[in-house]
């Protein structure tokens, strides 16, 4: 039985330390392990250990069994497969067709896209965001210049990951992205 619920949703656990952990990170924000090798933070001293593992030194353990997907977390091995190998998303959005596969996805889409809430403030112009790595970026790239995601190929510069792949997809792998 699940004896310490949280005041603020329904999150409950076994133990007080759980419950504790789950309120400063996630209602609180507060993100006390940080990174010396970038701007990464977070909440729990394992979180940031994979992070170094997997992103810095490349040490991905758990490897999925039907694509060459791989990853420094067990758990999101299983979330890897349940998402993209059977479809699974068991949280969905009341006022759309968003679904999730954490809770804590749902929520932050909800708050962000339905309500709104945009908490993170660029001090330098007017950029707003419901992420806190989001305005990180935001202020790395826009206002510092700094892009840590560089092509192989060119000298392209991007300041998210995600840019980077879409620049490798169009420019030199010729990829077209259909449209929706």
């Amino acid at each position: 039985m699940k004896r310490h619920k949280c005041s603020q949703c329904d999150y409950q656990t076994t133990r007080k330390g759980n419950l504790r952990e789950h309120i400063n990170s996630i209602h609180l924000e507060m993100k006390n392990h940080r990174c010396n090798h970038c701007d990464y933070q977070t909440s729990r001293k394992y979180y940031l250990t994979s992070h170094i593992n997997s992103v810095h030194l490349g040490i991905k353990n758990h490897k999925c069994s039907q694509c060459d997907y791989q990853t420094a977390q067990k758990g999101i091995l299983v979330e890897h497969f349940n998402r993209v190998h059977l479809g699974i998303k068991n949280h969905k959005c009341d006022h759309c067709d968003y679904q999730a596969t954490k809770k804590g996805h749902l929520t932050h889409h909800i708050n962000s896209v339905h309500l709104g809430i945009k908490n993170y403030k660029c001090s330098h112009c007017d950029y707003e965001t419901s992420r806190r790595s989001n305005l990180t970026r935001h202020v790395n790239g826009v206002h510092l210049g700094i892009k840590n995601h560089k092509c192989s190929q060119c000298d392209y510069e991007a300041t998210d990951k995600s840019h980077l792949k879409h620049h490798i997809d169009k420019v030199h792998l010729k990829i077209k992205k259909s449209p929706t």
